[in-house]
């Protein structure tokens, strides 16, 4: 039989949002509006992932990606520092670059 998860009210604890504390640094970037346009741009430039195509094969591209990482130096809104990547490499690539 199903449980009903039920909440309980700890006057003394903070009350937080829920993604309160688990925000990336560049959030507030990502929210934009300049942000938003230049990644529909570049998907809509480059639908396919391309570090799939380099190893051919098709995948459709999810995420615009920055080449050089904006906390490392990069240009956030330069279109050249842009690729098109699909989730899968995309975690790669990011898993990659936390253990430099």
């Amino acid at each position: 039989m199903p449980t009903i998860k039920r909440t309980v009210h700890r006057p003394w604890q903070v009350q937080r949002k829920p993604q309160e504390g688990r925000q990336h640094s560049n959030t507030k970037f990502y929210l934009s509006p300049q942000w938003r346009k230049l990644r529909a741009m570049k998907l809509e430039l480059q639908p396919l992932c391309e570090e799939c195509l380099r190893n051919d094969k098709h995948t459709t591209a999810k995420v615009a990606d920055h080449i050089t990482p904006i906390n490392r130096g990069g240009a956030p809104l330069d279109i050249e520092n842009l690729q098109s990547l699909c989730n899968r490499c995309h975690n790669i690539k990011s898993a990659q670059e936390r253990t430099r």
